[in-house]
């Protein structure tokens, strides 16, 4: 009997700490390179294997997608290093992350604001029975007819 040259998938999946659906769906994207088979059909894996998933692993922590992953694999296999391509990408994240950012605290502000007012409308007990009166929410109704009254200005 022929010992077996490689790792099953399950023996990967234990080295690397991945599932083996995530292996196998990594192998469909490309990003792992289709292992020699068994005359059973078995994967095997080689230690390059080993290697690569824990590049895409230290990878996703920079923040990167696996296109973007597979485009720095794409880029060492020409024979060129990488290290400029993870640069412009880590750029990119930090300038869509600052934008989210901002997105998120204008948003925060917007809901205080809103909050403030509910609020405002609960503490007055004659107003409660009023400001609650809608199909389903007045609080919500009401801020969302204000919201249509001021963007029909346009």
């Amino acid at each position: 009997m022929m010992a077996k040259k490689g790792l099953l998938i399950g023996e990967l999946s234990c080295r690397v700490n991945l599932p083996t659906q995530t292996i196998r769906y990594y192998e469909r994207l490309g990003l792992i390179t289709p292992p020699e088979r068994t005359a059973s059909q078995y994967r095997l894996y080689s230690e390059e294997a080993i290697e690569r998933l824990q590049f895409i692993q230290k990878a996703k922590i920079f923040g990167l997608s696996l296109d973007e992953i597979k485009q720095l694999i794409e880029v060492r296999t020409e024979g060129i290093p990488p290290c400029t391509s993870l640069q412009k990408m880590v750029k990119q994240h930090i300038h869509d992350l600052d934008q989210h950012i901002q997105e998120m605290l204008t948003f925060r502000q917007e809901l205080a604001r809103r909050y403030e007012q509910i609020d405002a409308s609960l503490s007055d007990s004659k107003l409660t029975e009023e400001s609650c009166n809608g199909k389903i929410c007045g609080l919500i109704e009401k801020d969302s007819e204000d919201e249509t009254r001021k963007n029909s200005d346009c």
